[in-house]
C-alpha cells in the first residue's frame, strides 16, 4: 500500500476531475511501488498529461490481479486496456 497523503491528494486535486478523484486515489493507495513513482515521476516532471495513462495502466493491473473491480461507470483501467478480471 502507497501511503497517500495530503500532498498526493492535492496532486489529484489539481490534476484530475472532481468526479474520478475517488477512483485515482484508490489506485495510487492499491498500485505498485512502480506505477506510484511513475505516476510522480511524470508530475514532478511536469509531464501531468501522461498520469492518467499511468493510473490506467495501474487500474487494469490491479483489475487483472483481483485488487480492484472494473465497472462501466469508472474513469480509469479497462476498457481503454485489454486487461479483463481473472476468474476466480
Amino acid at each position: 500500500m502507497n501511503k497517500i497523503d495530503k500532498n498526493i491528494i492535492k496532486i489529484v486535486n489539481n490534476l484530475i476531475r472532481k468526479e474520478a478523484r475517488p477512483e485515482a486515489l484508490l489506485i495510487l493507495e492499491k498500485c505498485s511501488e512502480l506505477r506510484f513513482n511513475e505516476f510522480m515521476t511524470y508530475i514532478i516532471n511536469d509531464k501531468e498529461n501522461v498520469c492518467c495513462m499511468v493510473l490506467d495502466v495501474a487500474k487494469s493491473e490491479l483489475v487483472g490481479s483481483n485488487q480492484m473491480i472494473h465497472t462501466e461507470e469508472d474513469y480509469f483501467g479497462f476498457p481503454y486496456l485489454k486487461i479483463k478480471q481473472k476468474e476466480l
